[in-house]
């Protein structure tokens, strides 16, 4: 933590602003990182998979292959290894992003939309 002498000009101390911010921006890169955690980054969504409708197959796979993993880590280890990934395609509106958020609740990361 630096102390107030060495903010750069731009920086707000996080006593004065009230909120702690985990990113120092370089000098004129404020506007940046703003846009960024404003924009892409969604702490804590929100969305549960009690709240999609249907999808009950992908909910299931997406329990498996991502939430269970995490929960259990030991269990999951040699022949029974968790997925590398998970690709979701599909036309717009058909809850790709709704289930990546409730994944993140489910799981208490960060949503990174991109």
């Amino acid at each position: 933590r630096r102390s107030k002498s060495s903010l750069k000009k731009g920086e707000k101390s996080e006593k004065k602003s009230g909120k702690h911010n985990p990113f120092i921006a370089p000098a004129g890169d404020e506007a940046l990182v703003e846009h960024i955690e404003r924009n892409v980054l969604d702490k804590k969504p929100g969305i549960r998979f009690d709240d999609i409708a249907e999808l009950k197959t992908a909910k299931l796979l997406l329990e498996e292959a991502i939430i269970l993993p995490l929960i259990m880590p030991n269990y999951f280890r040699g022949i029974r290894r968790p997925w590398k990934g998970v690709l979701m395609f599909g036309p717009p509106g058909t809850g790709k992003t709704m289930l990546a958020k409730a994944v993140a609740t489910e799981c208490q990361t960060t949503f990174f939309s991109v």
